[in-house]
């Protein structure tokens, strides 16, 4: 499974804190494979409806998440703002951007 994961906007933008994550979960170890695909699993990724376009009113300075999973079979490019609604999709951009 290959992911990417590129954060846009803020209020406090610094490129350090922002380059996009890339994983290929055949460099991982098992257990860290393993925790990504539950991740992605978790949050139906493939599975859910389009997001609405933009950030909500009012959040101008919203993080906006570009996240683009390939499990080999299929690939679905997804782009989402703060606030994350969705418990499983924030724990996996989270997991990602700890990586």
């Amino acid at each position: 499974m290959r992911i990417s994961l590129r954060t846009d906007g803020g209020l406090a933008t610094f490129p350090g804190l922002t380059r996009p994550v890339e994983v290929d979960s055949s460099s991982l170890g098992a257990d860290e494979a393993a925790r990504l695909e539950h991740l992605v699993g978790a949050a139906r990724f493939f599975a859910r409806p389009e997001p609405a376009a933009g950030p909500a009113p009012g959040t101008a300075d919203a993080m906006t998440y570009t996240l683009t999973v390939d499990d080999g079979t299929r690939t679905r490019t997804l782009t989402v703002s703060d606030p994350l609604e969705d418990d499983d999709l924030a724990a996996l951009i989270s997991h990602l951007r700890a990586l």
